[in-house]
């Protein structure tokens, strides 16, 4: 990483004050993103209420699991050492 002295620093803060992570540089557009932003972090109920597939998935899942259709690890890998999966 990178570290920017305080002049450059200011100029990146009043980048960030715009709410527009954007800048031009010799003709080359640029965004800035927060790479360890926390607000960008989502819970996992989040992540299920917004896409549909993964929770199909995961409902499947608690489904198989309830009903028994489920393998243990060694399991598996018996089957896959066998050619059966």
């Amino acid at each position: 990483m990178k570290k920017i002295g305080a002049e450059a620093a200011k100029v990146l803060e009043e980048i960030f004050e715009d709410k527009d992570q954007s800048f031009e540089l010799n003709g080359q557009k640029y965004k800035i993103v927060a790479i360890d932003h926390k607000d960008n972090e989502t819970t996992v109920a989040e992540d299920v209420e917004k896409d549909q597939k993964l929770k199909r998935k995961l409902l499947q899942a608690k489904k198989d699991i309830k009903e028994g259709n489920s393998y243990t690890s060694e399991e598996m890998r018996e089957m896959i050492r066998r050619g059966q999966v």
